[in-house]
């Protein structure tokens, strides 16, 4: 009895000082069984069981902060989701100050975060350099199809048949239009069928030239002009990048059709009511209508809170609709140490729950396909026509290695034309020209 005092007692105390040593919040603790043997004639005589703590996976996330407002909402999400996964730990690292120049520092180094996001004009460059993670396998086992989200969204972040991101929200061109002045005019509102002869006719009819009242805004926007050329049919750039297609017979006549509006007086740009947005434009009542994305919905609602203004899909051209993308998603860097930890992060974050939080915040569009239905998009018209456009003729706005390139050269294009007369085709081939020296030198 004493021998077995001498090793019962210590063996007691051991468990309780295990046991008192538990945090009062951690996951549930998985089960593990510390035998003691006391050998009397080679038998058990006492087995002790002690709970030991589960590590808990950390998944570190990085964004730019777009908003104090923002970040409150994911934070709250995050939270949410700590709450629902109590086995990982979600470090929300945001980036202040430029983005991408310490992004591309934190991977240099090799600090980067598990789980960051991706612009889609970034992402060529990272796909290239090898940078993402392939994350077809663990969808598969977090139960993620690809079919759950808009498909030009998921297709935007996918290279030769390979998933690299999810996107996690999103933004269409529509056609803002003043209801006020239409009504003066005496012309029937743009509807989701309008093609480009309904779109001159209303500019033509709206404009005032005299008054400094301009029927539609033709900026010298390569995130504007680009889906001129999709509904005629035509492209930007091939589709492996490897060339521009900018001075095309479509493009070329895309940028009569667009560029013409100003020479006829039926359109404007900006600088010709001096301002440096259309944007501002529209919401002071000089522009009859305007291509911009769901972010002039809060701008005037903050700026211009009386003007009444409605929203379509973009009026279809000669080769039907066209439309471009402007899409962040979160991808997983190669070098995360809990890929399946940070694709479960993910797989929360663009889940119906969470985008459902954040669609009706107002502040972004669900990526969910399952989503079109909901109710806030039945009771707000407006970014109702902007998800709309992701269904209908969209692309994403991305034109491989040289994006930044392209898209310098359609603006000095569009300004030659406008400035300084030079002939559409001309300011086109001008330039391609530029642009295949670009891509030139990146091969």
């Amino acid at each position: 009895m004493k021998t077995l005092l001498k090793w019962f007692v210590p063996l007691m105390v051991l468990s309780l000082l295990l046991a008192a040593c538990q945090p009062a919040a951690t996951p549930t603790p998985e089960k593990v069984i510390e035998t003691v043997t006391v050998e009397k004639e080679k038998e058990v005589v006492k087995t002790v069981e002690v709970e030991k703590p589960a590590e808990r996976a950390v998944v570190r996330l990085s964004g730019w902060a777009a908003s104090p407002e923002e970040t409150a909402l994911l934070q709250s999400i995050l939270l949410d989701f700590t709450v629902e996964n109590p086995d990982i730990v979600v470090k929300y690292e945001p980036i202040t100050g430029d983005y991408w120049q310490q992004l591309k520092t934190s991977i240099a180094s090799g600090v980067e975060p598990d789980v960051f996001y991706m612009d889609i004009f970034q992402f060529p460059a990272f796909v290239r350099d090898e940078v993402l993670l392939p994350i077809d396998d663990l969808m598969a086992k977090e139960g993620v199809k690809r079919d759950d989200f808009i498909p030009s969204l998921i297709d935007a972040f996918s290279e030769g048949g390979v998933t690299y991101g999810i996107p996690k929200d999103f933004n269409t061109l529509g056609l803002f239009y003043n209801k006020d002045l239409f009504a003066q005019a005496g012309i029937a509102e743009p509807t989701d069928d309008w093609t480009w002869d309904d779109l001159k006719a209303a500019a033509e009819a709206l404009s005032d030239p005299a008054n400094n009242i301009y029927g539609l805004g033709v900026p010298a926007d390569p995130g504007r002009f680009p889906i001129f050329v999709f509904q005629n049919g035509g492209s930007i750039m091939t589709d492996d990048y490897s060339d521009t297609l900018l001075d095309s017979p479509a493009a070329i006549e895309a940028a009569t059709f667009y560029t013409d509006f100003r020479k006829n007086q039926s359109g404007a740009i900006p600088a010709d009511v001096g301002e440096g947005w259309q944007g501002t434009v529209f919401g002071k009542g000089q522009f009859a209508m305007v291509y911009e994305g769901g972010w002039l919905i809060p701008y005037l609602k903050q700026q211009f809170p009386n003007i009444n203004y409605g929203v379509v899909t973009p009026p279809a051209g000669p080769k039907g609709e066209g439309n471009l993308i402007f899409t962040v998603a979160y991808v997983i860097s190669r070098n995360s140490k809990n890929p399946e930890a940070a694709m479960r992060v993910i797989n929360y974050l663009t889940g119906e729950k969470a985008q459902t939080k954040v669609l009706e915040s107002g502040f972004a569009l669900p990526t969910r396909l399952s989503l079109q239905n909901s109710e806030y998009l039945k009771t707000n018209p407006a970014s109702s026509a902007i998800f709309r456009g992701a269904l209908q003729g969209a692309r994403p706005f991305v034109w491989g290695l040289v994006g930044s390139d392209v898209n310098e050269q359609m603006g000095k294009a569009l300004e030659r034309i406008y400035l300084e007369n030079q002939p559409v085709d001309a300011a086109l081939k001008q330039a391609a020209q530029v642009i295949r020296q670009k891509i030139a030198e990146v091969k």
